[in-house]
């Protein structure tokens, strides 16, 4: 289980805090709730069984996971994305899998297309600008809680990380 106060990351909502466990009124039911309140829905709680088995649910990263997953942009390959009417579907299973590394290769990958349209004199595809979006906003929400950083302090240390590898 995890404790109070604690960060974890619930699925699709990504980093929540752990405010209190509880068992509901419900006749019948004995399984006790986390009550999580979502980082990004302030305002927002979640209900969830601690035994749920339908929603991931991982601790966040240590602050030393944070540093080397950020250290390490350099030697992390882009993910492939090979065929064009999958990709969506691809996108999907990456960000469902709630893995840190994988979600900063898709970002990697996704802002290596933008730079490369872009200097075409194109714009990024929807599915593109939507998946670049989710995956940034799951990622730097837990590292921001990590390192004890502002979301966007955050978002400029990433993009400075990933345009210095464009002139590697």
């Amino acid at each position: 289980m995890f404790e109070k106060g604690e960060y974890i990351i619930y699925g699709n909502n990504g980093v929540c805090e752990v405010q209190d466990y509880m068992l509901p009124e419900e006749a019948g039911d004995q399984r006790i709730y986390y009550v999580l309140a979502p980082v990004r829905s302030k305002g927002s709680t979640i209900y969830s069984p601690v035994d749920n088995q339908k929603v991931f649910m991982r601790r966040v990263m240590s602050k030393e996971e944070a540093r080397e997953l950020i250290d390490r942009i350099p030697e992390y390959e882009d993910i492939e994305i090979p065929e064009v009417r999958n990709q969506e579907q691809q996108y999907k299973e990456i960000l469902q899998n709630c893995d840190c590394t994988d979600s900063l290769r898709l970002i990697k990958a996704l802002y290596t297309r933008k730079e490369q349209r872009e200097t075409a004199g194109r714009k990024i595809t929807a599915v593109d600008e939507k998946y670049l979006f989710l995956a940034k906003d799951s990622l730097l929400n837990e590292l921001a809680i990590v390192l004890e950083m502002d979301v966007d302090d955050v978002d400029q240390m990433l993009a400075e990380k990933m345009k210095g590898l464009e002139n590697a």
